[in-house]
C-alpha cells in the first residue's frame, strides 16, 4: 500500500499519550509510566474522554524533542572526534619523543664518529713518529742477525778444523 499522504511520517504531529509514554520511557520511569497508562485507558475505558479529544502533541513539543535528539547526536559526535583528535594528538607526541630520540642518537653517533677519526690521525702520526726508529731496528736486526750467521759458520768451520785435527794428532799417536 502507497501512502497517499503528502505530509511525510517525521511531519506527522504524535497523539498525547504516545507522547507521554516515550518521554516516560526517555527518561527511565517505567513504574509511572505504568501507573500512566493504566489510568489512562481506564478514563479511556469509562468514557470520561476519547483517545480523539486528547489531541495531537503541539509541534513545538515534537520539534524541541527533534532539536534534542539533534543535540545529543552532536554532542557524541563531538566527543568521538575529542577522542579521535587526543589519540592523535598522542600518536603525534609519540612521533615527536621517536624524533628527537633517533635525532639525539644520530648526534651522539656523529660526535663519536669524529672523535675516532681525530683519535686515529693522532694515533697515525704518533705510529709515524716511530717509522724511522723501526726502520732503524730492522736494519739493526738484518746486521745482528747476517753476523749471527756468519759467526755460526766460522764456530762449525772451526769445530770441523778441531775434530779434524784431533783425529790426525789420534792417528799420529797410534800409529
Amino acid at each position: 500500500s502507497v501512502l497517499t499522504s503528502e505530509k511525510s511520517v517525521s511531519e506527522i504531529p504524535e497523539a498525547m499519550d504516545d507522547f507521554f509514554c516515550n518521554f516516560l520511557v526517555r527518561l527511565g520511569m517505567s513504574r509511572t509510566l505504568n501507573c500512566f497508562q493504566t489510568e489512562w485507558y481506564e478514563l479511556i475505558e469509562r468514557g470520561v474522554f476519547t483517545a480523539e479529544d486528547t489531541g495531537l502533541v503541539p509541534a513545538a513539543y515534537t520539534h524541541n524533542q527533534q532539536l534534542e535528539a539533534e543535540n545529543m547526536r552532536l554532542r557524541k559526535d563531538l566527543d568521538n572526534y575529542k577522542l579521535a583528535a587526543n589519540k592523535v594528538k598522542e600518536a603525534f607526541l609519540k612521533m615527536q619523543k621517536e624524533r628527537d630520540f633517533h635525532r639525539m642518537h644520530h648526534r651522539r653517533v656523529i660526535q663519536e664518529k669524529n672523535r675516532l677519526i681525530c683519535d686515529i690521525k693522532r694515533l697515525k702520526a704518533h705510529y709515524a713518529s716511530y717509522e724511522p726508529v723501526l726502520k732503524q731496528l730492522t736494519e739493526k736486526y738484518q746486521t745482528i742477525l747476517r753476523q749471527k750467521m756468519l759467526t755460526s759458520l766460522e764456530r762449525d768451520r772451526a769445530v770441523e778444523q778441531v775434530t779434524g785435527l784431533q783425529a790426525t794428532l789420534r792417528s799420529l799417536e797410534s800409529g
